[in-house]
């Protein structure tokens, strides 16, 4: 019997070693692996974003949880509202764990509701999560004469987004068309701070979608002054800061209805998602999942998402594939009706917003470079102009003396034709002289 105990005792011991030895045997391997590598973090916006902040946010954290702390490298493929970037990701990109893509959970929507130009399942993608659930909300001037949602069902308020199809120019025609507000929306803007210098201006009564948490930290003044009020949540859930402020699936009329807002806005608690290409091999992609979900509880981690003014509220990979299981879930007569509720979007023209164009502007200045440029012109009467600008994209459209130009060539004293939508915002062409 000792002798039966004591080789029994030795089996156990050699299996425990042996399991334990091919799981250290593992984890060298994935961490060998990525000493050797560099990871791609993908985003599907250019810079200058909210979007871009949080992504290169999680490009300088994401590194120190990866086993072999690989150097994190990251991109910006805008187009779509995301959809180019998701396309390429879940059709080119490589499955070897050295990619992961970030972008928009309304792209995601758009593969649910069967839209055209979608070449991806997000059900297939290997999640690593989202250190934010989307809580945008829709805004207007508390001078607009709307104060509750329920107003805006009695009278017309203008609204701003970038594009038909983004949540600013969508959502209010969404809510038109389930709840019966009389929203009107301009579509055009070059991103969601042109379309908030305009209502700034005067121009719109208000903005069709923003994240709370982006308008609370990079417009405090406005809601200390009350300078804007917020009528209502594009979510199934309001954030903590304002629980009296309804939800878009509150304001359902019947229950058909609900289901059909949930199917839309229910993608929102993806918010600002990352993943990998179907297919990733499967022990890098756990130990990015496992990264990225330890990445979220870090203080520092915290600490930089709020300095980009965004904030942690996160899912975690293994919750993200559960959402998305829910969702494709929910009836065929939902889904069908959600598709019906985006196809009547896509066909009602919406009013765009045309650029200004200015003549006989003098450069009197230029600060800065790349997405921090900055150019103060000075017209004929002496009234000071300033414009921001993103070098790279001036740079398309730029000429001097008649000939094709980089941005980076412009230089004081240069007389200039420019377009943009407001003073202080982005100029987007120069045509100069000098």
């Amino acid at each position: 019997m000792k002798k039966m105990i004591s080789s029994l005792i030795g089996i156990t011991a050699g299996l425990a070693f042996f399991v334990g030895g091919a799981n250290l045997a593992g984890a060298d391997a994935i961490s060998d692996f990525y000493k050797k590598k560099r990871v791609r973090i993908v985003i599907g916006f250019p810079p200058g974003g909210g979007f871009n902040r949080g992504g290169r946010v999680v490009g300088r954290h994401i590194g120190k949880y990866i086993p072999g702390n690989p150097r994190i490298i990251v991109q910006n493929m805008p187009g779509g509202g995301s959809l180019i970037s998701l396309n390429w990701l879940y059709n080119k990109a490589k499955k070897d764990g050295t990619v992961i893509g970030h972008f928009h959970s309304a792209a995601m929507r758009e593969a649910f509701i069967g839209a055209a130009g979608v070449y991806f399942d997000p059900r297939k993608l290997y999640w690593l999560g989202s250190y934010l659930r989307d809580r945008s909300v829709l805004f207007v001037r508390t001078d607009s004469g709307v104060t509750t949602i329920q107003q805006a069902m009695k009278k017309q308020v203008i609204v701003g987004g970038t594009s038909p199809r983004s949540g600013g120019g969508v959502y209010p025609r969404i809510l038109n068309s389930l709840i019966g507000t009389k929203f009107k929306v301009v579509v055009g803007y070059g991103g969601t701070g042109e379309s908030t210098l305009a209502m700034e201006r005067g121009e719109l009564q208000g903005v069709g979608s923003w994240s709370w948490s982006q308008l609370r930290d990079r417009r405090p003044q406005w809601i200390k002054d009350k300078f804007v009020t917020v009528l209502v949540f594009l979510a199934v859930k309001p954030h903590k800061d304002l629980p009296n402020v309804p939800t878009a699936v509150s304001l359902a009329k019947n229950e058909e209805d609900r289901k059909v807002l949930e199917a839309i806005f229910m993608w929102a608690e993806l918010g600002r998602p990352f993943a990998s290409p179907p297919g990733t091999n499967p022990a890098r992609g756990a130990a990015l999942r496992k990264a990225f979900a330890i990445m979220v509880t870090k203080k520092d981690f915290e600490k930089d998402i709020n300095i980009a003014s965004l904030e942690v509220d996160a899912v975690v990979g293994k919750d993200a594939v559960a959402l998305l299981e829910q969702l494709y879930a929910y009836p065929k007569d939902v889904v069908d009706r959600a598709r019906e509720v985006y196809a009547e979007m896509r066909t009602i023209k919406v009013s765009k917003a045309k650029k200004k164009k200015a003549s006989g502007l003098k450069i009197a200045k230029i600060k800065g470079k790349g997405r921090k440029m900055r150019i103060t012109f000075k017209d004929a009467s002496g009234t000071t102009w300033k414009f921001k600008a993103r070098e790279k994209k001036l740079s398309k459209k730029t000429k001097i003396n008649g000939k094709k130009a980089k941005a980076g060539q412009l230089k004081k004293g240069m007389v200039c034709s420019v377009t943009y939508y407001g003073k202080g915002g982005m100029v987007y062409s120069a045509n100069c002289k000098g």
